[in-house]
């Protein structure tokens, strides 16, 4: 069980190292969006509208006071049974145009389902009396308007009454750049068609969501997300249900990403022409496999800490600008020497961990410098190729990549 707990707590840093969100980055995701049900809109009003069973209250032999209560309470019962609910798919990509900012192009899909909606036109139930008045003359017409209704009243089911497409532009907040923990407010809108019964669809939607970087690259999110969706230009149907109108709903959102980082395009290597004459050769010296920066722990870190002091902060400061103007094509390696805690082995995971804690603090400190999480390859304890004359010390490796 200790062992387990052990190796957890020895990979919370590697879990913790992916790349936040960071200028000049592209990010590709997809998410699915179920609808909660809190509604609204002319769509429902006029689904309502559809739906409702007018001739049951024409009945004869009924009292005015008779009919204003069966009304209100056949009004209540439709808005009841009536609920629209929508389910979204969304793939998309995105840019992070500036430090906070991004800008992106997606493709929703949307579907809009109603419950229990009647199968029987509204246009067809007086045909239907005429008919049962035909065969029954002793009966008056309003009764027979009353039968076909409660016939048709009875016969409802789930139905989808919109499919949308769109296409649409929309622009990001993130407020935590650079870390693995990405909280976020999006908005935007774009244009589209419904594409079951015809006409054009505008879009407005906005939300706030958070992202969870891993595994270098990859993240995954969850959004709360707000529509308003405006179909227009609209093409009648065959039937009388029209769905046109705005629909409003709320959405919860699961999806996920991947973040490619400029050099991830192109990394192709650099092709140098060596020109010869008679006069002159000309060499060019390749850069050392290995260069290291070597500092004491106290020139870092407080005593027996993890934590960096203000003049370790300024060092990692300097050598952050010297890793991004004079060495970008060098990938970094963070190592700690420390000394063992007493009565513990030099091998003892508490005593690697707090190595690991050390490396991961300064890495955090490189990323704020807005060096990718790509260029620093690992994070460990120290190696046993060194032979220093102190314990505590902080060494920075830098390997030029093949």
């Amino acid at each position: 069980m200790l062992k387990n707990i052990c190796i957890f707590i020895i990979l919370i840093p590697h879990l913790l190292s992916a790349e936040g969100f960071q200028k000049g980055n592209l990010m590709l995701f997809g998410s699915g969006s179920y609808g909660l049900g809190l509604t609204s809109g002319s769509l429902e009003r006029n689904i309502e509208a559809y739906n409702f069973p007018t001739y049951l209250i024409f009945r004869d032999g009924l009292s005015s006071d008779t009919r204003a209560f069966s009304t209100y309470g056949l009004i209540e019962y439709n808005a009841d049974q009536i609920r629209l609910n929508s389910h979204l798919g969304e793939v998309g990509v995105q840019y992070a145009l500036f430090k906070y900012i991004s800008v992106g192009l997606t493709g929703v899909s949307q579907t809009i389902q109603s419950s229990n909606l009647r199968q029987i036109d509204p246009f067809i139930v007086p045909l239907w009396a005429s008919q049962l008045q035909r065969q029954n003359l002793s009966s008056s017409f309003n009764d027979n308007l009353f039968s076909a209704e409660l016939l048709s009243f009875l016969i409802r089911r789930d139905q989808k009454i919109s499919s949308i497409t769109s296409g649409n532009l929309d622009i990001g907040i993130h407020f935590i750049p650079n870390s693995v923990f990405d909280p976020y407010i999006r908005f935007g809108g774009g244009i589209g068609n419904e594409r079951q019964s015809g006409g054009k669809v505008e879009r407005l939607f906005a939300g706030v969501g958070l992202r969870y970087h891993f595994a270098t690259s990859y993240f995954l999110f969850l959004e709360a997300l707000k529509t308003n969706t405006y179909i227009v230009d609209y093409k009648g149907q065959t039937n009388t249900l029209r769905n046109h109108g705005n629909f409003e709903e709320s959405f919860v959102s699961l999806g996920f990403g991947k973040q490619l980082t400029p050099n991830s395009f192109s990394d192709e290597p650099n092709v140098t022409n060596i020109t010869q004459s008679s006069e002159k050769n000309q060499l060019q010296e390749l850069p050392p496999r290995i260069k290291t920066f070597s500092f004491l722990s106290s020139e870092i870190f407080e005593p027996k800490t993890t934590r960096i002091h203000v003049e370790g902060r300024a060092k990692l400061d300097a050598l952050a600008r010297s890793l991004t103007i004079e060495y970008p094509e060098y990938e970094i390696v963070i190592i700690n020497f420390v000394a063992p805690f007493p009565g513990t082995e030099e091998e003892d995971p508490l005593h690697e961990q707090f190595g690991i804690n050390r490396s991961f603090s300064i890495f955090q400190i490189l990323r704020e410098k807005n060096i990718p999480a790509s260029r620093i390859v690992n994070a460990t304890a120290g190696s046993t190729r060194y032979d220093l004359d102190s314990s505590e010390r902080v060494i920075f490796e830098l390997r030029a990549k093949p």
